[in-house]
């Protein structure tokens, strides 16, 4: 079970990096399929965008917010 840290916005760092964990090994996976697979993939995807996108998507999005936060905190 996990339990959640007394400040929601430290929570939700927590997952948005679990997010980051999961994107990868999707990417990892993703690397593994046939070119036809890999298309299916992306035709099904909301965003027609492959798992590479998902995973920058991610870094970018937790390192900024990490960022953030890590300055709001100093002031």
């Amino acid at each position: 079970m996990i339990s959640m840290t007394m400040d929601p916005m430290e929570d939700f760092l927590y997952h948005l990096k679990k997010y980051m964990e999961y994107t990868t090994e999707m990417r990892s996976s993703y690397e593994h399929l046939t070119a036809e697979q890999k298309e299916k993939v992306i035709q099904a995807s909301p965003a027609g965008k492959d798992p590479e996108v998902l995973s920058k998507h991610a870094y970018a999005w937790h390192d900024k917010l990490f960022t953030q936060n890590e300055m709001d905190k100093k002031r």
